[in-house]
């Protein structure tokens, strides 16, 4: 009984240090998520236990997956234990997208997140202890993950693109300790029957092959969580590297393609991973990542590599990496009479005005019902007196625009032809004269991972 009281005050001197590390404001907000399990029913009673020593405002939030009838028990449970703690406590019923491709359990975990993500808090807390690092640890290892995932999860980190900062103050406890601290405290949980279905690869590695490797290596939780540390701080090297290399190599939101292909294979592909990562984008699988290094290395003057994955696309232009969305063409727009707001082509760009004196398109021009539409193939414009009509593909080629970009480049017209095209030319007749108000069009390029650069229109 006496090592009993010894743990279970260690254990909140411990969770107390960590917090003291991270909430350095006095009436901070923590919301601890909690299943209803053990793991969360501890922890939310030890922060209960330590809010008037640390002066920080507690609340709890409890996600229902509403995937099996002992969800609406555990939601239960969590309720009666937040009022009896007098803990406030937002409840929330999500639906998992079983259908999404990512399986069950990374659709649950990601709807939980979505909700993690609208809280009004300043820190969230989750329960993860060390058996649960030394088993991911595991899964990502038989998964064949680079270091980022057998660093495992991080004791804390950012919730992008929120400013709430997760952290996980049981991540260095063991399940055993959390067992012992809920038996000497009578703390009641909810034990989810998923949890001793083998068929899950935690499951597995925790009913099965967790005892064999117990039998044989006592302290293999530490030792795997003492790995996970020092991959982690391999990569955090590894991130710093790829942070100078980026600085180097960036500009306007893309990639210097020459600079990217000089540092080498292995140097290139951390810089894009982190690149990858920093647009908040799944990093690239080994097999893509070859076929992208292969196209870029082995290009020709006239070729542009390209990579699809996630829902966007690597693509390559005058030796420029770029990120964009995978779109449908978008729908031509109508505009009666033109106004100085902006004009949003969803996930393609804005276009903005200005009024200027003798510059842009003649304000007479745009006083009627015009139109946005995409390149069809073959316009030209006349642009200077003394020259004849130019083709826009070769406007577009002296000009150096990408090749992702022209198709999904505005067109301004009206009943009679083209008028403009932001950032390119203007047809002659619709030029505004020295004296006359002319209206100066800007056009902006969404990329993934910030917008484009200002594009005026050229007389």
């Amino acid at each position: 009984m006496a090592n009993s009281r010894k743990s279970a005050v260690n254990l909140i001197d411990q969770v107390g240090q960590f917090l003291q590390k991270y909430i350095t404001d006095h009436n901070s907000h923590i919301t601890v998520a909690v299943s209803g399990g053990l793991d969360s029913v501890v922890l939310l009673y030890l922060c209960s236990q330590l809010t008037d020593q640390l002066q920080f405002r507690l609340s709890a939030v409890h996600i229902n997956h509403q995937l099996q009838s002992i969800n609406d028990e555990m939601q239960q449970h969590v309720i009666k234990l937040c009022e009896k703690l007098s803990i406030p406590l937002t409840v929330v019923a999500v639906n998992v997208e079983l259908d999404s491709g990512l399986g069950l359990e990374k659709s649950a975990r990601q709807a939980r997140y979505n909700v993690y993500k609208t809280l009004d808090t300043d820190f969230l807390l989750l329960a993860h202890h060390a058996n649960d690092q030394a088993e991911t640890f595991l899964i990502q290892l038989f998964r064949g993950s680079g270091l980022p995932g057998l660093a495992a999860m991080p004791e804390s980190r950012l919730l992008k693109p929120t400013t709430i900062q997760l952290l996980r103050p049981l991540i260095h406890v063991k399940r055993s300790v959390l067992y012992d601290y809920a038996l000497t405290r009578q703390l009641t949980w909810v034990e989810d029957p998923t949890n001793q279905d083998s068929y899950y690869a935690r499951n597995y590695i925790r009913q099965v092959l967790a005892p064999l490797i117990g039998n044989k290596f006592s302290h293999w939780v530490d030792t795997l969580n003492r790995t996970s540390l020092h991959l982690a701080k391999s990569q955090q090297l590894l991130d710093t590297l790829a942070l100078i290399d980026l600085q180097q190599c960036t500009l306007d939101n893309r990639l210097d393609g020459r600079k990217v292909v000089a540092l080498g294979e292995e140097r290139a592909a951390n810089l894009v991973r982190y690149w990858l990562v920093k647009t908040n984008l799944p990093v690239l699988q080994e097999a893509q990542w070859q076929s992208w290094w292969q196209q870029v290395k082995t290009r020709k003057q006239d070729t542009h590599p390209r990579l699809d994955f996630a829902g966007v696309s690597l693509v390559s232009d005058n030796n420029y990496w770029y990120i964009i969305n995978n779109i449908a063409p978008w729908q031509t727009i109508t505009v009666s009479t033109w106004q100085l707001n902006d004009i949003e082509i969803p996930y393609v760009g804005v276009l903005t005005s200005q009024r200027v004196l003798g510059k842009g398109v003649k304000e007479t021009s745009l006083n009627q019902c015009v139109t946005l539409k995409r390149r069809e193939g073959g316009e030209s414009l006349k642009v200077h007196s003394q020259r004849p009509h130019k083709e826009i593909k070769q406007l577009f080629q002296e000009l150096h625009i990408p090749l992702w970009q022209r198709d999904r480049w505005p067109f301004i017209s009206d009943e009679k032809g083209l008028i403009a095209i932001p950032g390119v030319a203007t047809e002659l007749v619709h030029q505004a004269g020295p004296d006359e108000w002319g209206i100066v069009l800007i056009w902006r390029f969404y990329y993934i991972n910030g917008q484009g650069d200002a594009l005026h229109v050229k007389i």
